[in-house]
């Protein structure tokens, strides 16, 4: 049963959020889009209540029910796909109301391409939630969450490294029962429910809908002000003072990388590649620092994820990232990537508001620079390649070339490349098939991972990978998760990478990492009126 209340409309839908109660739960969803020249914000999708939390952790996905109708999604499954249910006694997850799923699949033994996409793998449960769930709307169902960088390591051979301080799984989703959809173009906003297991529990989903519909309504008009007031109230207690941030390499140690990475530019190994390293930094209130970054950062996607990891230990990842990942559009078949590459501090005045000529000398010298203009047609000559592996022939084209889109601290150059998917495929095979973009990995992408998991040592978890939504009419839309945090026990960490190619200059990469860092850091140092130093 799908049930819809009309709402309230209200344009800060993050403040509403917390309201709302999607801050203090186990399993939300926040998703955010703001136009890139008019920072105008477009739409936002909350999920308030999950009704499954799927997770995959190398080849075992597990299904854990957050309610009676997750109950019903996980028993499905089973029938679906019992050759892969696991029989093991498995512990209840957090939050879970029942004994979860455990799926195993096993690794491919195809060596050729195609058919090692087409064969069976961890991404058929999420396939067959999105496509086949015994319950469809436009719009339902609605699984929102985001794939590991390290999710490649269950399809490629790669180099064994540790954890590291991001931990998120190598897939978590959280497949939707109560959805707050709000159009900021049409001032228009609306809850749907999804109830799957019988009368009782829809009357109980009806009452719940009902009581959100009635907070909504009692905030009435100003209710954005009240709610603004209270957030910047919390977020801002505190002395004043400075924040620090730990990098996770120094500035020699990083040189030290790039010159190493060189030498396999050199050697021809690779022509491009994307080291990382990691910031860390206190976030005690990582739903304060989300706000700030959204004020001073709106993006194209925004977004503020609270889940379990596979301990059994509560995380949140929130960030605004300028970049798609993969976005699928079926009524037209389209599949499009957005590479980035190419970056330049804006040109700021002391006190950070735009100083007009100096970023139109910045937008002239990086327009101009020929490494910076070298490494953004290789990869969106590599973003063509990747989706020459999914799409109809001859159905390739760049609809954008160097375009300069600018942010609050930094201005990049993108490109957007599209094509038809080919009609035995999805957007999951397409994912699988482009991940993980080259504009954080290099070129060729395999070995270029290879040689940055044996440069960083640890696994970059959801830095470089994806987050997002998939819907059931068949769409998905992902972003990149850059310019973003991992909050866990209190602490986040913060990731940042540099396009190394072999006339890069190493102190002007590490400096880059920096740049692309300092939006996220400086809104958690902002949250709590603070002001960050980088300690590199």
């Amino acid at each position: 049963m799908i049930q819809r209340r009309p709402v309230t409309y209200h344009d800060d839908a993050s403040a509403l959020f917390e309201r709302l109660g999607g801050t203090t739960m186990d399993d939300s969803v926040l998703l955010e889009s703001a136009d890139i020249q008019s920072k105008v914000g477009l739409q936002s999708v909350a999920v308030l209540r999950g009704s499954a939390r799927v997770t995959c952790v190398n080849r075992d996905v597990t299904v854990a029910p957050l309610s009676p109708s997750g109950e019903v999604l996980s028993a499905r499954l089973a029938q679906q796909l019992p050759e892969y249910v696991r029989t093991a006694d498995t512990a209840t997850p957090r939050g879970a109301t029942a004994t979860p799923l455990t799926l195993h699949f096993p690794e491919s033994t195809e060596t050729d391409e195609r058919k090692r996409l087409m064969d069976v793998s961890s991404i058929l449960p999420l396939r067959l939630l999105q496509r086949d769930p015994g319950y469809s709307d436009e719009f339902l169902p609605f699984i929102a969450g985001g794939f590991a960088f390290d999710y490649l390591e269950t399809f490629e051979t790669l180099p064994e490294v540790k954890p590291g301080a991001n931990g998120y799984p190598d897939y978590q989703f959280l497949v939707a029962e109560i959805v707050l959809r709000i159009d900021h173009q049409q001032h228009t906003a609306e809850l749907i429910g999804v109830c799957l297991a019988g009368e009782q529990e829809a009357e109980t989903l009806s009452r719940t809908m009902d009581e959100l519909s009635r907070r909504i309504t009692d905030l009435g008009p100003g209710g954005d002000e009240a709610i603004e007031d209270e957030v910047n109230g919390s977020a801002h207690q505190g002395q004043p003072g400075t924040l620090k941030a730990m990098a996770s390499a120094t500035d020699q140690q990083f040189r030290d990388t790039v010159v190493k990475l060189q030498g396999k530019i050199t050697d021809g190994d690779i022509y491009q590649v994307v080291p990382a390293r990691t910031f860390s930094i206190d976030c005690p209130d990582s739903f304060a620092a989300y706000q700030e970054l959204k004020k001073a950062n709106p993006s194209p996607y925004m977004f503020y994820v609270r889940g379990v990891d596979a301990q059994q230990c509560s995380y949140e990842l929130f960030g605004a990232s300028p970049e798609s990942n993969l976005k699928y559009t079926a009524h037209n078949r389209q599949v499009e990537l957005y590479p980035i590459a190419g970056t330049r501090p804006r040109g700021l005045h002391e006190d950070g508001s735009v100083h007009d000529e100096l970023d139109i000398r910045a937008e002239l010298e990086l327009r101009t620079d020929a490494k910076e203009i070298a490494e953004h047609v290789m990869l969106v000559d590599l973003a063509r390649n990747d989706l020459a592996r999914v799409a109809t022939p001859a159905t390739r084209r760049v609809a954008e070339l160097l375009h300069v889109d600018r942010y609050s601290r930094v201005m990049h150059l993108v490109s957007r490349v599209t094509a038809r998917l080919d009609d035995s495929l999805d957007c999951l095979d397409a994912y699988r098939a482009c991940m993980n973009m080259g504009t954080l990995t290099g070129a060729p992408k395999i070995r270029a991972t290879e040689l940055l998991r044996r440069a960083e040592g640890v696994r970059r978890g959801s830095y470089g990978g994806a987050v997002g939504y998939l819907e059931g009419n068949g769409d998905m839309d992902t972003c990149i998760v850059i310019r973003s945090a991992f909050v866990r026990n209190g602490v986040a960490a913060v990731q940042a990478g540099a396009g190394v190619v072999r006339d890069s200059q190493p102190q002007a990469e590490a400096d880059e990492t920096v740049h692309k860092a300092y939006a996220v850091l400086s809104a958690i140092a902002a949250s709590q009126n603070c002001v960050v130093e980088v300690v590199r």
